[in-house]
C-alpha cells in the first residue's frame, strides 16, 4: 500500500496545476461542485471563464476504475458555472508517488500518463483509442488547457455568425440590382471587385465588428452596448453605429473598427438598419454562448469568404495544423526565460503573409501558454504582444482585419496602443509604378503601409488615423526571432488550365490589367535576384526569402509549403539555403491522399512543415534532416500537441542509412501515427526524398539503391547493383506544349486513339490502362498543315519508354510506362529517349 492516499496526492497536483493555470480555478476533493448531484465529487475540476469545465479522475496503477468514473463526468454541469463538462480526463499515478515524502517534487518528477474523454456524437470518444498518453505534469497541464475550448459553444457561434451572414448578404444582393454603384464602391474600399461572394464578406466585417463591440462595451464606459445603439427600438441605428465606433476608434481596435465603419457609412439608411438590426441579434447570440475569439471563430468563419484565393492562393492554415507547426517552432527556440515578462516583450514574430492570421495566433497561444506555466500572468503580457511583438502583413484589407479581431480577441479585456499589423500596397500605384506587398521587404526594412483617410486599408497600422500622407515603417532585416507563414502558391507560368488565360497568375488578383501584372512579374525578378527565388517554384519561395531576410542569426524558421519544394528543381536554391544557413531541419509531410495531405483547408495538393533554426555565427551547418511522415493531419488540438511532443521526443530517430528496418515510430497510446528517419544534409540542395512515405523501410531500399546496392526488407545484406542516373543514360522527350502547343509551337493535333495510328501517343491519366507495366496508346496526334517538317523532328523522340509526372499512390501508381509501339508521350507520359537502344527494354523489364 502506498504512503500517500490518493487524496493527498489530488490535492498537490491541484496546487501544481493552479499555478501553471493562472487563468483558472483548480479545485480538488470539493464537493456540491456537479448540479444536482451533490454526492458526486470529481477528483479534480478545472474551470475557467469562457472554457468548458474539464475534469480529472486519477487513481494509482492499474487505476482499473479511472476511466469510467472520467466517462460518467461527460455532460454534468458545473454548479458554479453552469456549463456542461465536455472533456474528462483518467489519470494514472506511478507507484513510486505514493512513496513520496515530497508530493510536489515527485509529481513534477513522475511521467504520467493519462487519456481524454469527449462527447462525440453522444458517445465518449476516447484519445487515443487505445493505450495511453505519456507525459510530465505540464503535458498535462497543457492538456487540460487544450480540452477546455468548449466546442459546443464555438459550434453554435459560428452557426450564429454564418446564418446571420446569409440572412443580410441577401439585404445587398437586392441592393445590387438597383443601386449596383454603392456595392461596388464598398468592394473598392476592400480592394474587391463586386461580387457576392464580397458582399458577404463586406457583412461579416460588420458583423465581426458587432460581436467585438459587445466584448469590449463593458469594459469601457463610453461605449454603448450593441443592444443601445441598433437595436430594437433605436430610432436611427446607423446613426447610433457609427458614433459608437468613432468613439471605439478614439479608444484604438482601428485594424476592426476603421473598416467596419467606413462600410457602414456608405450604406444607404435603410440597408443599414436592417443588416445591423439583424446582427445584432448575431452578436447577442455569440455573447451568450461565452465564446471569445481565443478559439479561433473569427478565422474560422471568414476563411470561407475570402476572395481572390485563385490567384493569391492564399488558404487557411487549419487550426490544428497551425497549433502543430507553432509548437514545433516554439520548440526550437533558444535561450528564452518564459518566465520573463521583459525577456518575452523583446521577442519578435513575423508573418509577411498573415492572411487571416491563424498562424500568428498558435504561436501567441503557445507563448502565452509557456508564459502562463512558468508563473507569468499572459493577460499582462497582452499589450506588449500586441504592440511590439506580433507583426503581420497581408495585400488584402479584410485579412488584416481578421487578424486583428483574432489576436485582439485573445485577451479582449486588455487595453493596447496599437499593433504592428498592416495593409502593404499591392498593384500600380498612383506614381505609375508597381508593388508586390510585402514581397517588397526583398530590398528594403522600410515599408509604407497603406494610410490615409478615405481608404480604411490605409489607417490599420500601429498609430491609428494619421493625416500624414507618408508614414513609414520599420520591418528591421535580421531582426526577428521567428518567421512563420503559410506563403501564397501561385506562380507566375500560366500553364495550368484555369490560368490560361492570364498574364501572370502570380500577380492576377484585384482586377491586375497584363500591363500590370507583367510589370509586378519583372518586379519580384528584379527583387529576387541572388535569393532562393525561382518563378517555377512560385512566389512561396519568395517569401521564403523574405522570410531568410528578415531572421536574426538564431531565429526560428517555420512554413507551410507546397510538396514540390522537398523535389523541384526551382526549389533546389531554397534546398541548398536550409543546408548551408540553418541547423536543425524538420521536415513534417503527410502520407495520404485527397484532403488529409494537405495542412491547409482546401488546397487540393500535398504541403509539408519545415522548420529550422537560421545559424548564428561561427556555427556549423546540421548534418542531418529529420524527416517525419504522419499517416494523416491532426484532427484537432489535442493531437496536434501530443504529435509534436513525439517529434520532439525523437532525439535518436533511425537513419536512411541503417537498412530497410523503417523509420521511428511515432507512437500515440498503443498505435502509430507515423514515422521518423533522419538523412544527411545535402549542401547542395538534393532533393528531400524523404517525404510522404508511409513505411520508410521504401526510402531506405531507395537510398541503398542510389549507392548502387539492392537491399531489400527481411535481407541482412545488401547486394552490390549498377544503377545510373536516367540524365547520365538518356534524356527526357519533348514537352507537351511542344507537341500540341498553339502553332506555331506545336505541330499535332491531339484526337482519340484509332488502331491504325501513323502518330501513336500514350498522353491521358486512365488508371485501367495503366494497371500494366505494358500499355496502349490512348491517343493519336494528326500532323497540323504546313508544319510537316518540325512533326517529324518530335516524332524522331518517340520510343517506348514513358515516365510518369504525376506519380501517386492512389490510381496513378505506375511510376514507368512501356508502349507496346513506339508512341509519343504527353502531359503526363513524356518519353524517355535512351542513348542505346537496349536500355529502353531494361526500362520496360525493371518498370
Amino acid at each position: 500500500m502506498p504512503n500517500q492516499i490518493e487524496p493527498s496526492v489530488n490535492n498537490a497536483l491541484g496546487i501544481l496545476l493552479q499555478a501553471m493555470l493562472s487563468r483558472s480555478h483548480v479545485r480538488s476533493e470539493n464537493t456540491q461542485t456537479i448540479e444536482g448531484h451533490p454526492g458526486r465529487h470529481p477528483d479534480i475540476l478545472v474551470t475557467a471563464p469562457g472554457s468548458a469545465p474539464v475534469v480529472l479522475e486519477a487513481e494509482y496503477l492499474p487505476a482499473l476504475s479511472a476511466e469510467t468514473e472520467a466517462k460518467d463526468r461527460l455532460g454534468l454541469v458545473v454548479a458554479e458555472t453552469g456549463r456542461p463538462i465536455e472533456a474528462a480526463i483518467a489519470l494514472r499515478y506511478p507507484d513510486e508517488i505514493g512513496d513520496a515524502d515530497d508530493l510536489a517534487a515527485a509529481l513534477k518528477d513522475a511521467r504520467l500518463s493519462y487519456c481524454v474523454f469527449t462527447e462525440a456524437a453522444g458517445q465518449p470518444d476516447r484519445f487515443p483509442e487505445t493505450g495511453w498518453l505519456e507525459g510530465s505534469i505540464e503535458d498535462l497541464a497543457d492538456l487540460v488547457r487544450l480540452a477546455s475550448a468548449p466546442q459546443r459553444a464555438v459550434r453554435a457561434a459560428a452557426d450564429s455568425i454564418e446564418q446571420g451572414i446569409e440572412r443580410v448578404a441577401r439585404i445587398l444582393d437586392e441592393m445590387n440590382e438597383s443601386r449596383q454603384g454603392i456595392n461596388d464602391g464598398i468592394a473598392r474600399l476592400l480592394g474587391m471587385t463586386n461580387v457576392p461572394q464580397t458582399r458577404r464578406m463586406v457583412c461579416a466585417i460588420i458583423a465581426n465588428a458587432l460581436v467585438f463591440h459587445n466584448r469590449i462595451a463593458g469594459m469601457h464606459d463610453k461605449v454603448k452596448p450593441v443592444n443601445l445603439v441598433c437595436g430594437p427600438g433605436v430610432s436611427d441605428p446607423q446613426r447610433e453605429t457609427l458614433d459608437a465606433w468613432t468613439t471605439i476608434l478614439e479608444i484604438n481596435y482601428w485594424p476592426i473598427f476603421a473598416v467596419g465603419k467606413d462600410i457602414l457609412a456608405q450604406l444607404p439608411a435603410n440597408e443599414a438598419a436592417r443588416i445591423l438590426q439583424t446582427l445584432q441579434i448575431t452578436a447577442g447570440e455569440v455573447s451568450a454562448s461565452g465564446v471569445d475569439n481565443s478559439h479561433d471563430l473569427t478565422g474560422r468563419v471568414f476563411q470561407r469568404l475570402i476572395a481572390d484565393r485563385k490567384y493569391l492562393a492564399t488558404f487557411y492554415t487549419l487550426p490544428a495544423s497551425a497549433a502543430l507547426l507553432a509548437r514545433l517552432a516554439v520548440a526550437k527556440m533558444e535561450g528564452v526565460d518564459w518566465s520573463s515578462a521583459e525577456v518575452v516583450g523583446n521577442l519578435r514574430i513575423g508573418d509577411f503573409a498573415c492572411g487571416t492570421g491563424a498562424l500568428l495566433s498558435a504561436v501567441y497561444e503557445q507563448i502565452a501558454a509557456r508564459h502562463e506555466r512558468a508563473g507569468g500572468d499572459p493577460a499582462a503580457l497582452h499589450p506588449v504582444m500586441m504592440e511590439e511583438v506580433l507583426y503581420g502583413c497581408d495585400v488584402m484589407p479584410s485579412a488584416i482585419h481578421i487578424t486583428s479581431s483574432t489576436l485582439s480577441g485573445a485577451y479582449p479585456q486588455v487595453e493596447f496602443q496599437g499593433s504592428r499589423l498592416y495593409t502593404l500596397p499591392y498593384g500600380r500605384q498612383r506614381d505609375g509604378s508597381v508593388e508586390i506587398g510585402s514581397l517588397e521587404l526583398l530590398r528594403t526594412s522600410a515599408v509604407r503601409p497603406l494610410f490615409n483617410t478615405s481608404n480604411p486599408a490605409r489607417r490599420t497600422s500601429r498609430i491609428g488615423e494619421d493625416t500624414a500622407a507618408y508614414i513609414l515603417e520599420d520591418i528591421p532585416d535580421q531582426g526577428f526571432d521567428m518567421v512563420i507563414m503559410n506563403p501564397p502558391f501561385t506562380r507566375a507560368t500560366n500553364h495550368e488550365g484555369a490560368h490560361a488565360d492570364i498574364t501572370n497568375p502570380a500577380f492576377a488578383a484585384f482586377d491586375a490589367t497584363p500591363s500590370d501584372q507583367t510589370a509586378m512579374g519583372d518586379r519580384i525578378n528584379q527583387l529576387g535576384k541572388d535569393t532562393c527565388y525561382h518563378g517555377n517554384a512560385g512566389i512561396a519561395s519568395a517569401f521564403a526569402a523574405v522570410a531568410h531576410r528578415k531572421l536574426k542569426p538564431g531565429g526560428v524558421l517555420a512554413l507551410v509549403l507546397p510538396l514540390s519544394a522537398s523535389a523541384g528543381l526551382s526549389w533546389q536554391g531554397f534546398r541548398q539555403m536550409m543546408a548551408t544557413d540553418y541547423r536543425d531541419v524538420t521536415v513534417l509531410s503527410i502520407a495520404a491522399n485527397g484532403r488529409d495531405m494537405s495542412f491547409s483547408s482546401d488546397t487540393g495538393m500535398a504541403e509539408c512543415l519545415v522548420v529550422a533554426r537560421k545559424l548564428k555565427r561561427g556555427v556549423a551547418p546540421g548534418q542531418r534532416v529529420c524527416f517525419s511522415s504522419l499517416n494523416r493531419r491532426p484532427q484537432g488540438f489535442t493531437h496536434a500537441s501530443v504529435l509534436a511532443s513525439k517529434m520532439l521526443e525523437s532525439n535518436q530517430a533511425r537513419q536512411i542509412q541503417d537498412g530497410p528496418y523503417g523509420g521511428t515510430p511515432l507512437l500515440v497510446g498503443n498505435g502509430s501515427v507515423g514515422e521518423t528517419i533522419t538523412a544527411p544534409n545535402d549542401s547542395v540542395g538534393g532533393f528531400w526524398g524523404a517525404v510522404r512515405i508511409a513505411d520508410y523501410s521504401l526510402a531506405q531500399t531507395a537510398n541503398s539503391l542510389s549507392l548502387s546496392q539492392l537491399w531489400l526488407p527481411g535481407t541482412t545484406v545488401a547486394v552490390g547493383l549498377k544503377v545510373a542516373l536516367l540524365g547520365g543514360v538518356g534524356k527526357l522527350g519533348f514537352v507537351h506544349r511542344d507537341i500540341t502547343g498553339p502553332a506555331p509551337r506545336g505541330p499535332f493535333t491531339k484526337m482519340p486513339p484509332s488502331p491504325t495510328a501513323t502518330y501513336p501517343s500514350l498522353w491521358n491519366h486512365e488508371a485501367r490502362n495503366e494497371s500494366r507495366m505494358v500499355c496502349s496508346p490512348d491517343s493519336q496526334l494528326l500532323v497540323r498543315q504546313g508544319m510537316e517538317a518540325k512533326a517529324a523532328t518530335i516524332w524522331a523522340a518517340a520510343s517506348r519508354s514513358h515516365i510518369n509526372l504525376d506519380f501517386t499512390f492512389g490510381s496513378q501508381a505506375l511510376a514507368v510506362a512501356f508502349t507496346d509501339r513506339d508512341s509519343i508521350g504527353g502531359r503526363v507520359w513524356p518519353n524517355v529517349v535512351f542513348n542505346a537502344g537496349r536500355f529502353d527494354l531494361a526500362l520496360g523489364a525493371g518498370g
